[in-house]
């Protein structure tokens, strides 16, 4: 059988079969067709379908418009859902045993409050005067570690102490937490200068819609890229946010069947995590599914003109030619999609309620001087400059964060008290319900030291 397959091997590539080959594929011989037939081991009776018989039984291409699918929102949607559901009910639990150490720690200092719980007043007063005592304990020790050292610099220490120590007792618990979140956004503006820890700050720090991740809603609120952004932003959140804590510590104070609260600093922390998640998810919906659909359709409709492709630019050039037609395209790596960072929500968002809850307030501004004007026309003049912003396509500011910020605040002043109590109603677990305010008009007169 060997002596076969070699004999046969030999006449195929004999010498008087090259002219075979020799021929144009485009008319090939008949001998060549029944060979290659042969070869290809296909029946004579099978029929082979013609171009247009393959073209329509072909199925339908899909368009540019159909494979390019928008950016997903669900997961975006339900870390907002889930994530404030979690803070809400973690800052309810840490008020209602704060509130309930407070009652019982009051409770056993005098007599008078034996008979009733303490307000919130006079719980805030109490926190206020352990504070004071804590820093003068500080204070003492302090003294004690510099008392060796020469006397020009163990005044100076002292004095720089002091010169710290007294506005973080003068100001509200409140203010405090602003002035935390305000260093925390100098520590990251200041890692933003160093060259290695950019790439993690860009992909962990700042908010871009097509990266498809969700956690960067939350750590973005404390990114900021220039000094005016951060100084600004953490004034206006101490400023704002102090005033948006005041509100709804009084509201709750005022409710006779309310959870007595002896610190509101938990609850604003819930209130600017999920005012800052809210803002940046409706910037997030909204690129999603308005600005992104144009950058498509605005990428279909352009020539291949550059030496790459269409591909060859980048989303961002394609929305300033959905708006700006006549703006050249830009092939820069780093303009690409423009990420969110910063608190400008969580602003508008203390505004909005600040403007709803104070409607008297007459803003002004000291650096520079401006001349005094109602909250609500400012407030309003500001959104309508984010509207005209989105509008015109500006890039400079987050509109449609602002804008999602501002709708959070308004809510919040509308339902917010509400939700707040039925969060810490649900997060009561086994504390006594003494938590709630029961002294009738006469207990409520009698005001004791809480000293």
């Amino acid at each position: 059988m060997t002596w076969y397959c070699h004999l046969r091997s030999a006449l195929r590539t004999a010498p008087w079969r090259t002219h075979e080959r020799s021929f144009s594929p485009a008319f090939p011989p008949r001998s060549y067709l029944s060979h290659a037939a042969g070869v290809s081991r296909i029946p004579w009776f099978t029929s082979i379908p013609s171009f247009r018989e393959q073209v329509a039984r072909s199925s339908k291409v899909p368009s540019f418009g159909e494979r390019v699918r928008c950016p997903s929102v669900r997961k975006q949607l339900l870390f907002f859902g889930i994530g404030s559901f979690v803070v809400f009910s973690l800052a309810a639990g840490t008020t209602n045993d704060e509130t309930f150490a407070w009652s019982v720690r009051l409770t056993l200092s005098a007599p008078a409050w034996r008979h009733r719980p303490p307000t919130n007043d006079e719980m805030r007063r109490a926190r206020y005067y352990a504070l004071g005592k804590t820093l003068q304990q500080r204070l003492v020790l302090l003294k004690e570690a510099v008392d060796e050292w020469p006397q020009t610099l163990k005044v100076l220490m002292i004095w720089a102490y002091v010169q710290v120590a007294q506005p973080i007792l003068d100001t509200s618990e409140t203010r405090r937490w602003c002035w935390a979140v305000g260093a925390l956004n100098g520590m990251l503006y200041l890692a933003w200068h160093f060259p290695r820890a950019k790439p993690i700050l860009r992909a962990k720090f700042t908010h871009n819609p097509l990266s498809g991740l969700s956690y960067t809603m939350l750590t973005s609120l404390f990114s900021h890229r220039s000094l005016v952004h951060v100084i600004t932003s953490s004034m206006l959140v101490a400023a704002f946010g102090s005033a948006t804590a005041h509100h709804l510590f009084e509201a709750q104070s005022e409710g006779a069947d309310n959870l007595r609260e002896a610190t509101p600093k938990w609850h604003f922390l819930a209130f600017f995590i999920s005012a800052g998640v809210f803002a940046n998810l409706v910037s997030h919906v909204a690129y999603s599914r308005i600005t992104y659909p144009r950058l498509v359709a605005r990428l279909r409709s352009l020539p291949p003109t550059t030496p790459g492709g269409i591909s060859a630019t980048t989303p961002r050039s394609f929305l300033a030619q959905v708006f700006r037609p006549k703006q050249p395209l830009s092939a820069q790596p780093s303009d690409n999609v423009p990420p969110g960072f910063g608190a400008s929500g969580v602003v508008y968002a203390t505004l909005a309620f600040a403007a709803l809850a104070y409607p008297d307030t007459v803003l002004a501004m000291q650096i520079p001087p401006t001349f005094p004007l109602p909250i609500q026309y400012a407030v309003g003049s500001l959104l309508v400059l984010d509207v005209i912003g989105i509008w015109r396509a500006w890039r400079r500011f987050n509109h449609w964060a602002h804008l999602g910020g501002a709708a959070f605040g308004a809510f919040y002043w509308a339902y917010g008290p509400q939700a707040w109590e039925f969060f810490r109603e649900a997060a009561l677990g086994g504390l006594p319900p003494s938590l709630t305010i029961l002294p009738g008009p006469k207990d409520t007169s009698e005001q004791p030291d809480s000293a």
